[in-house]
């Protein structure tokens, strides 16, 4: 039997190979996305698809710390820049989602594919952000009835 890209030792198919061919794109969605300040970045990102890492990290940490970016403490911004660096922009980079360049500290969002932006907007009400605009922290979404 020909191997068709299964992940079983007989030839059999699993139900994940039978819903997406034989790789799981949504498990490594959430494993992008279970870290909040991946998450936060990625609405920032949508915002804006250029950001330099410094303005970044004090927009992640203002949301939070539920506060707004000027109000954020500069040991609190330094500790998410270097969260940042060292762990969550590696794994969106290495998804294809993000480019650093290191150079001048910008990141540059490349594309969300469509079913990882769909998780993405599932995220942003518990996450208290706006699921198009980012907004949040500090602001409780507004109901709109």
């Amino acid at each position: 039997m020909a191997n068709n890209g299964d992940s079983s030792q007989n030839g059999t198919v699993t139900p994940t190979d039978a819903v997406d061919g034989g790789g799981s794109d949504l498990d490594e969605f959430l494993r992008l996305l279970c870290e909040r300040r991946r998450r936060y970045a990625l609405y920032v990102m949508r915002e804006r698809s250029t950001e330099e890492l410094s303005v970044l990290a004090r927009r992640i940490a203002a949301e939070l710390d539920g506060t707004t970016p000027d109000a954020v403490d500069e040991t609190h911004r330094k500790k998410v820049e270097t969260m940042l660096v060292h762990a969550d922009v590696p794994a969106l980079a290495a998804a294809g989602i993000v480019s650093y360049d290191r150079r001048t500290e910008t990141l540059r969002l490349e594309g969300l594919p469509e079913p990882l932006e769909a998780v993405l907007d599932a995220c942003a009400t518990p996450d208290g952000v706006g699921p198009l605009t980012g907004e949040g922290a500090g602001g409780a979404p507004t109901d709109q009835d």
